[in-house]
């Protein structure tokens, strides 16, 4: 680390905190024995959480059960609205990364991953499942195969986001292999009348003058007192574009929008009844891609097409939380829709083909559609009872269409005079179709049985039954007449288990030991055979160990809070990407991995004014088994995509006495260099800084601030990679952008 990184850190260590307890399980309270009532307006709870001179737990759902965060076996990072709101946040890329043992890879909009624990085996989108599993409100987003879409709900109104680290098979089931992701949406509330608003106005460090903008509203309606509430949201945000596309002569070439919304109904018809509705949408557009080529200069591409790449999405659940007597059933069905549309410039590998003088457009346009529904039983938390339980099934279906064609504007004139027509579709030489389908049915449980005063060992599992069929075609000059081999099917059944022993030494001290079991859907191959190659029918399940131990604390009246866990993870058949001689990709089970490492997160709340909070991530990911069939070898001792070795995050602030309640707060977090995939090892993320800034003053319900990211305007590289010779292409950090905010809450 360089002096000016080590200094930022020490600063940034200095400096006080307002409630940020970013990759803790620990929020602000006015004292133990404070209660907030619901009808408090957001305006009221965040005044108090600002005057608070303890730490409080906070609750999660990480047991599909409301529980205390520090009560529960495995590493969480919670980070609650309130707290997102003080750091400015918005997207994934502002506070993720900020979280222990997570690292985000910011590629393009809609399609960014993360990656937990160095779980991955690239730092993007692969062809398979991933590794890491979305939800909302605990409805899975994502499905077998590649993804569609990983959706980046906005920030605004958002109750929690829940980080939980190391696999998660037995209760959330596929793709949470290294962890997952929980965002959690505020509901309706029946108790009382709320309403919110925010804009904002920013500048961004070589965005030829473009502002950024946003547009958010909240209004909380109850129709029936206690009973009946419905809850809006609506939003708009406009980042303008940093990148020069010297192809195109177009400056801040990336700009991007997102425009979403969102309904929540809540009805409450007796006691012990509780009926949730709830329906969200986004839809993203990005102008051109947000890489930049190093070679052309500073935050430099160059095309001679845009790249744009947009998205939609939009979720629809239901959920029935019923008191039956001796247990709760609750009852969860959802659909989701997820589309994008994406264009590359594929002038460098097909220009000028057989005579064609145009630029040469990739086009591909995919959409899926998941069903889920889930019921499940769990018992009463009672102190008295030696054990509670949970026991429930869900479903799992998906179909998704993945359309991709390549053009050019004379195409057809030259042609035609070539090939036959049944090889052209206007200016279209190359069209093909996907098809996927898939399911998974899954029945899961766990029993906590509290052996001992201050002692519980919890067994959990889950039996699981997927199936994948692909079927694709492909269309033009590339094949004679057409290629259409028969539908691939993969299916497979197996079972994951979890253990795990707790001893609350205290009631402000407990410590754990967790071996739980994850695993992700295999898909099968669908590419053309090859000859004297044998190229695999597909890729089956891949499965990881987790064995991990983990203390969680309060000391000093809970003003000083400590999380520390350490963890070895054993990865079998791991699901890679390979190319064959022909420079076809192809996916398959090879090697294994191991990963080991330690976390620790803290928080220090010395008096009301000052707050600091840190976490920092030691990672040591690397393959275990030689992979030689690649076409680059992969060996023992290669370290994992995305599993950068440290990883450090502070946030401290000082709020002064007085009407308005000044408050300056600054984040400063430092990540250092890994791999971005597997295959091409030399295509990097960089190790790099990021310091921000904020400043914000109360005026009753209305908050204004003034921020500033990326202060000293590094060009963090948060993913890289290069394709048939066209170069080196990084994703980088939104360079130095400062702004003001005005947040009303009523």
């Amino acid at each position: 680390m360089n002096n000016t990184k080590s200094a930022s850190l020490r600063l940034a260590i200095r400096l006080a905190c307002t409630s940020l307890l970013v990759g803790s399980s620990a929020v602000a309270a006015q004292d133990a024995t404070t209660t907030q009532t619901s009808q408090q307006s957001n305006a009221e709870k965040s005044k108090v959480a600002k005057n608070a001179t303890t730490l409080q737990e906070v609750t999660v759902t990480a047991t599909k059960r409301k529980e205390d965060a520090s009560r529960i076996a495995g590493a969480i990072s919670a980070v609650t609205g309130d707290q997102l709101e003080n750091i400015g946040a918005q997207s994934f890329s502002d506070y993720l990364g900020r979280m222990p043992g997570v690292v985000f890879n910011a590629g393009p909009a809609g399609d960014s991953t993360a990656v937990i624990r160095g779980v991955g085996t690239t730092a993007g989108l692969d062809q398979g499942q991933g590794p890491t599993g979305y939800y909302i409100n605990e409805v899975p987003l994502t499905e077998p195969g590649y993804g569609i879409g990983i959706p980046d709900i906005d920030t605004y109104d958002v109750e929690r986001v829940e980080v939980l680290r190391g696999p998660q098979g037995s209760l959330f089931g596929s793709s949470s292999l290294g962890g997952a992701i929980n965002y959690v949406a505020n509901e309706a509330d029946p108790s009382g009348f709320h309403a919110g608003f925010e804009t904002s106005l920013s500048s961004t460090h070589n965005a030829d003058g473009q502002l950024g903008q946003t547009a958010k509203g909240m209004i909380n309606v109850p129709i029936i007192d206690d009973k009946l509430a419905v809850r809006f949201v609506l939003l708009e945000r406009s980042d303008p574009g940093y990148l020069d596309n010297i192809g195109l002569d177009r400056k801040g070439s990336n700009d991007a929008k997102t425009r979403g919304g969102r309904v929540s109904i809540v009805w409450t018809p007796r006691e012990g009844t509780k009926l949730t509705w709830l329906s969200l949408v986004q839809n993203g557009s990005t102008a051109d891609f947000s890489y930049e080529n190093p070679a052309l200069g500073d935050l430099k591409r160059s095309t001679l097409l845009p790249e744009k790449f947009n998205t939609t999405f939009s979720l629809h659940s239901l959920r029935l939380d019923q008191d039956v007597g001796f247990a709760t059933l609750t009852t969860l069905l959802s659909y989701n829709r997820k589309a994008h549309v994406l264009d590359n410039d594929y002038t460098p590998f097909y220009g000028g083909i057989d005579g064609t003088s145009g630029p040469v457009l990739y086009e591909e346009q995919a959409r899926s559609g998941t069903r889920t529904a889930e019921m499940r039983l769990a018992s009463p938390t009672d102190a008295s009872s030696r054990f509670d339980w949970l026991f429930g099934a869900n479903y799992l279906g998906t179909d998704k269409s993945i359309p991709d064609a390549i053009s050019s504007p004379d195409a057809y004139a030259v042609l035609s005079q070539i090939y036959p027509a049944y090889d052209l579709r206007g200016n279209e030489y190359y069209w093909g179709h996907g098809q996927v389908s898939g399911s998974e049915r899954a029945v899961f449980g766990e029993v906590n049985w509290h052996f001992a005063d201050r002692w519980t060992f919890t067994v959990g599992g889950r039996w699981y039954r997927d199936e994948v069929s692909s079927k694709v075609q492909y269309n033009g000059i590339f094949y004679d007449p057409i290629y259409s081999p028969p539908a691939t099917e993969q299916k497979q059944t197996g079972f994951v288990p979890k253990y795990s022993l707790t001893w609350s030494i205290t009631p402000d001290v407990t410590t754990y030991a967790l071996a739980s079991k994850g695993y992700r859907f295999g898909n099968p191959n669908t590419i053309y055979p090859l000859a004297g190659f044998d190229t695999p029918s597909g890729w089956k399940t891949d499965t990881l160990w987790n064995y991990e131990v983990g203390l969680k604390s309060y000391w000093l009246d809970h003003r000083v809070q400590l999380d520390v866990s350490a963890f070895y993870i054993d990865w079998s058949d791991i699901q890679v990407r390979l190319y064959r001689p022909d420079g076809v990709t192809y996916g398959t089970n090879a090697g294994g991995a191991r990963i080991r490492g330690v976390e620790m997160s803290s928080a220090w709340r010395p008096n009301s004014h000052i707050d600091l909070a840190a976490n920092v991530t030691f990672l040591d990911a690397r393959l275990s088994e030689d992979v030689l069939a690649a076409s680059t070898p992969l060996l023992a001792g290669q370290v994992l995509p995305g599993a950068s070795k440290w990883q450090a995050s502070v946030i401290g602030s000082y709020r002064w006495d007085g009407e308005y309640s000044p408050t300056f707060t600054v984040t400063d977090r430092e990540i250092s260099g890994a791999p971005a995939n597997l295959q091409q090892p030399f295509y990097r993320i960089n190790g790099y800084n990021q310091l921000d800034a904020r400043f914000s003053l109360l005026f009753g319900n209305t908050e204004i601030s003034l921020f500033a990211t990326n202060l000293a305007d590094r060009r963090g590289v948060t993913f890289s990679y290069g394709d048939f010779g066209e170069g080196l292409q990084n994703f980088v950090i939104r360079p130095r952008t400062v702004g003001v905010r005005l947040n009303w809450q009523m």
